[in-house]
């Protein structure tokens, strides 16, 4: 299932959470929600690129700054099913913790790292060592754990889709 557009990532977002760009913290949330909406069967026209917080991508950045800006911006309408789905997807994903930026930024960091096949030793090896070098804040145990989880959900959706 997918979410054809940006404006229905955005839906799905602020179904997740207040789209909030005062501070830091609510701009890192809003980045890693989105990110993470995509990878589990959104689509958008967001490209995101590795950068010192995890995932990025500057072009979400302007629409979540032109969304917000909008004038006579209306209440959004219902969630369609495919996009309640992404929405519970998320949740189920990070454990219902849609408003803790630290662990937002462990997961999408790990998904972004972590290749779509079966994770070889080696992999797992360079995702933990890139974790360490570029996040030293995010304990061994707590990338392990997201690695784990990510990997249980990848196989519980594939079976779902297929």
């Amino acid at each position: 299932m997918t979410v054809s557009d940006g404006a229905q990532t955005l839906r799905v977002l602020e179904s997740l959470c207040p789209i909030r760009l005062d501070r830091f913290d609510d701009r890192l949330r809003m980045q890693k929600l989105a990110f993470l909406i995509q990878e589990v069967g959104g689509y958008s026209d967001f490209t995101y690129y590795w950068y010192v917080r995890g995932p990025y991508s500057p072009a979400l950045t302007q629409a979540l700054f032109s969304e917000r800006e909008a004038p006579g911006r209306k209440d959004s309408p219902a969630l369609s099913d495919a996009e309640q789905t992404l929405a519970d997807d998320v949740r189920s994903l990070v454990g219902g913790k849609t408003d803790d930026p630290l662990k937002l930024e462990l997961y999408a960091s790990v998904w972004y790292l972590t290749p779509k096949r079966k994770l070889s030793s080696g992999d797992r090896k360079s995702i933990e060592t890139t974790m360490k070098h570029t996040k030293p804040h995010f304990k061994e145990k707590q990338v392990a754990d997201a690695m784990a989880t990510i990997r249980a959900f990848r196989v519980r959706h594939d079976a779902r889709a297929g």
